[in-house]
Protein backbone atom coordinates (compact mmCIF):
# COMPACT_ATOMS: atom_id res chain seq x y z
CA UNK A 1 0.00 0.00 0.00
CA UNK A 2 1.22 3.50 -0.76
CA UNK A 3 -0.25 6.96 -0.40
CA UNK A 4 -0.83 8.73 -3.71
CA UNK A 5 -0.90 12.48 -4.02
CA UNK A 6 -2.75 13.38 -7.23
CA UNK A 7 -5.53 14.72 -5.06
CA UNK A 8 -3.65 16.49 -2.31
CA UNK A 9 -4.53 16.51 1.37
CA UNK A 10 -6.91 19.42 1.84
CA UNK A 11 -8.45 19.22 -1.66
CA UNK A 12 -12.23 19.03 -1.70
CA UNK A 13 -13.73 16.42 -4.00
CA UNK A 14 -16.60 17.71 -6.14
CA UNK A 15 -20.21 17.01 -5.35
CA UNK A 16 -21.89 14.60 -7.76
CA UNK A 17 -25.21 12.96 -8.60
CA UNK A 18 -25.11 9.37 -9.83
CA UNK A 19 -27.26 6.20 -9.81
CA UNK A 20 -26.73 4.03 -6.73
CA UNK A 21 -27.02 0.36 -5.83
CA UNK A 22 -30.57 0.79 -4.49
CA UNK A 23 -31.85 2.00 -7.86
CA UNK A 24 -32.06 5.65 -6.86
CA UNK A 25 -30.16 8.57 -8.36
CA UNK A 26 -28.53 10.12 -5.30
CA UNK A 27 -26.69 13.37 -4.61
CA UNK A 28 -23.52 12.63 -2.65
CA UNK A 29 -23.71 15.87 -0.63
CA UNK A 30 -27.22 15.00 0.60
CA UNK A 31 -26.14 11.61 1.95
CA UNK A 32 -23.47 12.91 4.34
CA UNK A 33 -24.16 12.91 8.08
CA UNK A 34 -21.24 14.94 9.42
CA UNK A 35 -18.68 12.22 10.13
CA UNK A 36 -15.60 10.79 8.45
CA UNK A 37 -16.18 9.62 4.86
CA UNK A 38 -14.61 6.39 3.59
CA UNK A 39 -14.78 6.44 -0.20
CA UNK A 40 -13.80 3.31 -2.14
CA UNK A 41 -13.14 3.96 -5.83
CA UNK A 42 -12.85 1.02 -8.25
CA UNK A 43 -12.66 0.58 -11.98
CA UNK A 44 -13.02 -2.58 -14.03
CA UNK A 45 -13.07 -5.22 -11.28
CA UNK A 46 -16.29 -6.03 -9.45
CA UNK A 47 -14.58 -8.91 -7.61
CA UNK A 48 -12.02 -6.61 -6.00
CA UNK A 49 -14.55 -4.00 -4.90
CA UNK A 50 -16.62 -6.80 -3.35
CA UNK A 51 -13.53 -8.05 -1.50
CA UNK A 52 -12.86 -4.51 -0.25
CA UNK A 53 -16.41 -4.15 1.02
CA UNK A 54 -16.03 -7.41 2.94
CA UNK A 55 -12.84 -6.11 4.59
CA UNK A 56 -14.46 -2.77 5.37
CA UNK A 57 -17.31 -4.64 7.05
CA UNK A 58 -14.77 -6.21 9.40
CA UNK A 59 -13.52 -2.68 10.28
CA UNK A 60 -16.94 -1.24 11.10
CA UNK A 61 -16.12 -1.03 14.81
CA UNK A 62 -13.36 1.49 14.09
CA UNK A 63 -15.42 3.26 11.43
CA UNK A 64 -18.41 3.57 13.78
CA UNK A 65 -16.16 5.05 16.49
CA UNK A 66 -15.17 7.72 13.95
CA UNK A 67 -18.86 8.28 13.13
CA UNK A 68 -17.87 7.25 9.63
CA UNK A 69 -19.83 6.41 6.51
CA UNK A 70 -18.74 4.08 3.72
CA UNK A 71 -19.39 4.86 0.05
CA UNK A 72 -18.19 3.34 -3.18
CA UNK A 73 -17.86 4.54 -6.77
CA UNK A 74 -17.39 2.13 -9.67
CA UNK A 75 -17.88 2.15 -13.43
CA UNK A 76 -20.01 -1.03 -13.34
CA UNK A 77 -22.42 -1.57 -10.49
CA UNK A 78 -24.15 -4.66 -11.91
CA UNK A 79 -21.85 -7.17 -10.19
CA UNK A 80 -21.46 -5.42 -6.85
CA UNK A 81 -22.88 -7.57 -4.07
CA UNK A 82 -24.87 -6.39 -1.07
CA UNK A 83 -22.58 -5.62 1.82
CA UNK A 84 -22.92 -5.53 5.59
CA UNK A 85 -21.15 -2.16 5.74
CA UNK A 86 -24.40 -0.60 4.42
CA UNK A 87 -22.32 1.27 1.87
CA UNK A 88 -24.04 3.28 -0.83
CA UNK A 89 -22.35 2.39 -4.13
CA UNK A 90 -22.54 4.89 -6.98
CA UNK A 91 -22.21 3.97 -10.64
CA UNK A 92 -20.04 6.20 -12.83
CA UNK A 93 -20.60 4.63 -16.25
CA UNK A 94 -18.78 7.37 -18.13
CA UNK A 95 -15.79 7.00 -15.81
CA UNK A 96 -15.12 10.74 -15.52
CA UNK A 97 -15.30 10.86 -11.73
CA UNK A 98 -13.40 7.57 -11.37
CA UNK A 99 -10.63 8.95 -13.57
CA UNK A 100 -10.34 12.04 -11.38
CA UNK A 101 -10.30 10.15 -8.10
CA UNK A 102 -7.97 7.38 -9.32
CA UNK A 103 -5.44 9.63 -11.03
CA UNK A 104 -1.89 9.47 -9.74
CA UNK A 105 1.19 11.68 -10.19
CA UNK A 106 2.84 11.36 -13.58
CA UNK A 107 -0.43 10.64 -15.36
CA UNK A 108 -0.64 7.01 -14.25
CA UNK A 109 -4.03 5.83 -13.06
CA UNK A 110 -4.69 2.99 -10.64
CA UNK A 111 -7.82 0.87 -10.56
CA UNK A 112 -8.57 0.68 -6.84
CA UNK A 113 -8.17 3.34 -4.19
CA UNK A 114 -9.50 4.16 -0.74
CA UNK A 115 -9.94 7.82 0.14
CA UNK A 116 -10.57 9.17 3.61
CA UNK A 117 -12.43 12.49 3.61
CA UNK A 118 -13.25 14.82 6.46
CA UNK A 119 -16.93 15.72 7.05
CA UNK A 120 -16.51 18.57 4.56
CA UNK A 121 -15.49 16.29 1.63
CA UNK A 122 -11.82 17.32 1.91
CA UNK A 123 -9.07 14.73 1.51
CA UNK A 124 -7.48 13.54 4.75
CA UNK A 125 -5.54 10.62 3.27
CA UNK A 126 -5.65 8.31 0.27
CA UNK A 127 -4.32 4.85 -0.36
CA UNK A 128 -3.92 2.74 -3.47
CA UNK A 129 -5.14 -0.82 -2.85
CA UNK A 130 -3.03 -3.72 -4.08
CA UNK A 131 -3.37 -6.47 -1.47
CA UNK A 132 -7.02 -6.01 -0.45
CA UNK A 133 -6.98 -7.52 3.04
CA UNK A 134 -3.69 -5.92 4.10
CA UNK A 135 -4.21 -2.52 2.52
CA UNK A 136 -7.82 -1.93 3.56
CA UNK A 137 -7.05 -2.82 7.18
CA UNK A 138 -3.87 -0.71 7.20
CA UNK A 139 -5.77 2.22 5.71
CA UNK A 140 -8.46 2.14 8.39
CA UNK A 141 -5.81 1.77 11.12
CA UNK A 142 -3.98 4.82 9.74
CA UNK A 143 -7.22 6.80 9.72
CA UNK A 144 -7.87 5.80 13.32
CA UNK A 145 -4.42 7.15 14.28
CA UNK A 146 -5.09 10.43 12.48
CA UNK A 147 -8.26 11.01 14.47
CA UNK A 148 -6.72 9.99 17.77
CA UNK A 149 -4.16 12.80 17.65
CA UNK A 150 -4.87 14.91 20.77
CA UNK A 151 -6.93 18.00 20.00
CA UNK A 152 -8.34 20.78 22.16
CA UNK A 153 -11.63 19.76 23.77
CA UNK A 154 -14.86 20.92 22.19
CA UNK A 155 -16.28 24.09 23.72
CA UNK A 156 -19.88 25.25 23.93
CA UNK A 157 -20.12 28.77 22.51
CA UNK A 158 -22.93 31.20 23.19
CA UNK A 159 -21.76 33.37 20.32
CA UNK A 160 -18.74 33.80 18.09
CA UNK A 161 -17.40 35.60 15.06
CA UNK A 162 -18.77 34.65 11.61
CA UNK A 163 -15.40 33.30 10.51
CA UNK A 164 -14.28 30.11 8.75
CA UNK A 165 -11.50 28.02 10.29
CA UNK A 166 -9.96 25.69 7.71
CA UNK A 167 -7.31 23.00 8.18
CA UNK A 168 -4.81 21.93 5.51
CA UNK A 169 -4.97 25.04 3.37
CA UNK A 170 -1.31 24.48 2.53
CA UNK A 171 1.14 21.76 3.52
CA UNK A 172 4.06 22.13 5.91
CA UNK A 173 6.60 22.16 3.09
CA UNK A 174 5.03 25.29 1.62
CA UNK A 175 4.84 26.80 5.11
CA UNK A 176 8.59 26.27 5.50
CA UNK A 177 9.35 27.77 2.10
CA UNK A 178 7.30 30.86 2.89
CA UNK A 179 9.16 31.35 6.19
CA UNK A 180 12.45 30.92 4.31
CA UNK A 181 11.30 33.54 1.81
CA UNK A 182 10.58 35.95 4.68
CA UNK A 183 14.02 35.31 6.19
CA UNK A 184 15.68 36.19 2.90
CA UNK A 185 14.06 39.61 2.65
CA UNK A 186 11.72 41.57 4.92
CA UNK A 187 11.04 45.07 6.14
CA UNK A 188 9.22 46.84 8.94
CA UNK A 189 5.45 46.51 8.60
CA UNK A 190 3.72 49.36 6.79
CA UNK A 191 0.45 51.20 7.43
CA UNK A 192 -1.44 53.13 4.75
CA UNK A 193 -2.81 56.47 5.98
CA UNK A 194 -4.78 57.07 2.79
CA UNK A 195 -1.82 58.66 1.02
CA UNK A 196 1.39 56.84 1.88
CA UNK A 197 2.71 53.55 3.26
CA UNK A 198 4.94 53.93 6.31
CA UNK A 199 5.61 52.23 9.66
CA UNK A 200 3.29 53.33 12.48
CA UNK A 201 4.05 51.63 15.80
CA UNK A 202 0.86 53.02 17.34
CA UNK A 203 -1.20 50.78 15.05
CA UNK A 204 0.99 47.78 14.35
CA UNK A 205 4.48 46.48 14.87
CA UNK A 206 5.67 43.55 12.83
CA UNK A 207 7.98 42.69 9.94
CA UNK A 208 6.66 41.82 6.51
CA UNK A 209 7.70 40.19 3.26
CA UNK A 210 5.61 40.47 0.09
CA UNK A 211 5.83 37.30 -2.04
CA UNK A 212 6.99 38.45 -5.48
CA UNK A 213 8.25 35.23 -7.06
CA UNK A 214 5.65 34.51 -9.79
CA UNK A 215 5.96 30.73 -9.55
CA UNK A 216 5.44 30.80 -5.80
CA UNK A 217 2.48 33.14 -6.13
CA UNK A 218 0.87 30.82 -8.68
CA UNK A 219 1.47 27.84 -6.41
CA UNK A 220 -0.16 29.58 -3.45
CA UNK A 221 -3.18 30.78 -5.45
CA UNK A 222 -3.59 27.41 -7.18
CA UNK A 223 -3.56 25.61 -3.82
CA UNK A 224 -5.74 27.78 -1.61
CA UNK A 225 -8.15 29.12 -4.25
CA UNK A 226 -9.95 25.83 -4.98
CA UNK A 227 -10.12 25.12 -1.24
CA UNK A 228 -11.45 28.48 -0.07
CA UNK A 229 -13.93 29.44 -2.80
CA UNK A 230 -16.33 26.47 -2.31
CA UNK A 231 -16.44 27.28 1.40
CA UNK A 232 -17.36 30.91 0.77
CA UNK A 233 -20.18 29.74 -1.46
CA UNK A 234 -21.44 27.16 1.02
CA UNK A 235 -21.06 29.16 4.24
CA UNK A 236 -21.97 32.64 2.99
CA UNK A 237 -23.79 31.92 -0.29
CA UNK A 238 -21.10 34.04 -1.94
CA UNK A 239 -20.63 33.16 -5.62
CA UNK A 240 -18.88 36.21 -7.02
CA UNK A 241 -15.52 35.73 -8.74
CA UNK A 242 -12.68 37.19 -6.69
CA UNK A 243 -8.98 37.80 -7.15
CA UNK A 244 -6.22 37.51 -4.58
CA UNK A 245 -4.36 40.62 -3.50
CA UNK A 246 -0.66 40.28 -2.63
CA UNK A 247 0.47 37.35 -0.46
CA UNK A 248 2.33 38.83 2.51
CA UNK A 249 4.29 36.91 5.15
CA UNK A 250 4.32 38.63 8.55
CA UNK A 251 6.44 37.95 11.62
CA UNK A 252 5.45 38.71 15.20
CA UNK A 253 8.23 38.28 17.82
CA UNK A 254 8.12 38.37 21.59
CA UNK A 255 11.44 40.26 21.87
CA UNK A 256 10.01 43.12 19.80
CA UNK A 257 6.58 43.04 21.47
CA UNK A 258 4.99 42.92 18.01
CA UNK A 259 1.22 43.39 17.64
CA UNK A 260 -1.52 44.65 15.31
CA UNK A 261 -4.16 46.76 17.04
CA UNK A 262 -7.90 46.34 16.33
CA UNK A 263 -8.67 47.34 12.74
CA UNK A 264 -10.79 46.64 9.68
CA UNK A 265 -9.39 45.69 6.29
CA UNK A 266 -11.75 47.48 3.90
CA UNK A 267 -11.48 51.17 4.71
CA UNK A 268 -10.46 53.99 2.37
CA UNK A 269 -8.30 52.62 -0.47
CA UNK A 270 -9.10 49.00 0.45
CA UNK A 271 -12.86 49.19 -0.08
CA UNK A 272 -12.78 46.52 -2.81
CA UNK A 273 -11.58 43.89 -0.37
CA UNK A 274 -14.27 41.33 0.49
CA UNK A 275 -12.60 38.62 2.58
CA UNK A 276 -9.34 38.36 4.51
CA UNK A 277 -7.30 35.25 5.21
CA UNK A 278 -4.85 34.76 8.07
CA UNK A 279 -2.89 31.52 7.60
CA UNK A 280 -0.44 30.40 10.27
CA UNK A 281 2.91 29.05 9.06
CA UNK A 282 4.35 27.67 12.29
CA UNK A 283 3.59 26.53 15.83
CA UNK A 284 5.50 26.44 19.11
CA UNK A 285 4.96 30.06 20.16
CA UNK A 286 2.63 31.49 22.80
CA UNK A 287 0.09 34.26 22.32
CA UNK A 288 -0.42 35.62 18.83
CA UNK A 289 -4.09 34.69 18.62
CA UNK A 290 -6.59 36.38 16.32
CA UNK A 291 -9.43 38.12 18.17
CA UNK A 292 -12.70 39.67 16.99
CA UNK A 293 -13.68 42.19 19.71
CA UNK A 294 -17.21 42.68 18.34
CA UNK A 295 -17.99 39.01 18.91
CA UNK A 296 -16.82 38.23 22.43
CA UNK A 297 -13.54 37.12 23.94
CA UNK A 298 -12.92 33.93 22.00
CA UNK A 299 -9.43 33.70 20.49
CA UNK A 300 -8.55 31.92 17.26
CA UNK A 301 -5.28 30.03 16.84
CA UNK A 302 -5.15 27.72 13.80
CA UNK A 303 -2.41 25.13 13.44
CA UNK A 304 0.41 25.51 10.92
CA UNK A 305 -1.03 25.32 7.42
CA UNK A 306 -4.50 26.22 8.66
CA UNK A 307 -6.19 29.59 8.54
CA UNK A 308 -9.09 31.86 9.35
CA UNK A 309 -11.17 33.46 6.57
CA UNK A 310 -13.48 36.33 7.46
CA UNK A 311 -15.17 39.42 6.08
CA UNK A 312 -12.91 42.45 5.81
CA UNK A 313 -15.66 44.42 7.58
CA UNK A 314 -15.01 42.64 10.89
CA UNK A 315 -12.97 44.41 13.55
CA UNK A 316 -10.05 42.14 14.46
CA UNK A 317 -6.73 42.19 16.29
CA UNK A 318 -3.51 40.16 16.19
CA UNK A 319 -2.64 39.76 19.88
CA UNK A 320 1.01 40.05 20.96
CA UNK A 321 3.23 36.97 20.89
CA UNK A 322 4.35 36.41 24.49
CA UNK A 323 6.93 33.71 23.76
CA UNK A 324 8.74 32.84 20.55
CA UNK A 325 8.04 33.96 17.01
CA UNK A 326 4.95 33.61 14.88
CA UNK A 327 4.92 33.63 11.08
CA UNK A 328 1.63 34.10 9.26
CA UNK A 329 0.66 34.65 5.64
CA UNK A 330 -2.15 37.09 4.95
CA UNK A 331 -4.01 37.97 1.80
CA UNK A 332 -7.28 39.53 0.73
CA UNK A 333 -9.91 38.43 -1.78
CA UNK A 334 -11.08 41.39 -3.80
CA UNK A 335 -13.51 42.40 -6.54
Amino acid sequence: MRCVMSLRVGDRIPNFQLPSNDGLKRIFYFELKGGVIILLVARGSAARINDCLVELSSCMGVIDNLQGQVFGITDDISKVKENSSSAIIFEDKEGELCNLLLSEPGGKNGNLKLLALDPNQRVLAQFSINDVKRDVNNSIAALDRIFNIPRPPATTLQYGAPALLMDNLIDLDLCSRLIKSWKSNHQEGQVNDGKNNAPDASIKKNREHVVRDPDLRREIAGTIGPRIMPELEKAFNFQQRLRFEAFTVLSYSDDREDFFAPHRDNLRETQKRRFAMSLNLNEGYEGGELWFPEYGKHKYLPAAGAGVIFSCSLLHEALPVTKGQRWVMVTFMCD
